[in-house]
């Protein structure tokens, strides 16, 4: 019994070391870290689609842009066709007022990763929210489920 009751109390002190050093370490420049922000909101920063539905955007609408988050070797590699890369660690110098004149003009813009956990598109769309565009699109299931359905990519195999 008493080992029991040091075990719990050693680990409520490293969690208490452990949690202040945390709060007291610099943000990792998360949108809503120390900026007043909420964190992003599906209907108010974002759509979820799923990719037949992007594909038939990204066919049937002549201004129709794709962001591609993942790192520039796996865009090199594949991506959707017409697809423009965007870094969210790089995304104020990216976010040119001509880059953004066009993402305003554009009929659609889509936000795509590389696997279904789309944290940073959901972080990009919220700092495109931001600065003005309408909501965009997150693509459910990423890059993954855009090949995973069999629809176009421009690029060699990744």
């Amino acid at each position: 019994m008493r080992g029991a009751f040091r075990d719990a109390a050693l680990l409520f002190a490293a969690a208490l070391v452990l949690g202040t050093a945390a709060n007291l370490l610099p943000g990792r420049g998360l949108a809503w870290w120390g900026q007043g922000h909420q964190p992003p909101r599906q209907g108010v920063d974002f759509s979820l689609i799923d990719p037949g539905s992007a594909d038939a955007m990204l066919t049937s609408l002549p201004h129709a842009i794709f962001l591609d988050t993942r790192s520039p070797a796996d865009y090199a590699a594949a991506h959707i066709p017409h697809a423009q890369r965007v870094s969210y660690a790089d995304i104020d110098r990216q976010l040119t007022p001509e880059r953004l004149a066009e993402l305003r003009a554009a009929d659609a813009v889509v936000i795509y990763g590389a696997s279904e956990e789309t944290d940073v598109e959901q972080l990009v769309a919220q700092e495109l929210r931001l600065r003005g565009l309408a909501p965009p699109y997150v693509l459910a299931g990423g890059f993954g489920g855009w090949q995973g359905v069999g629809l176009p990519v421009e690029g060699g195999a990744p």
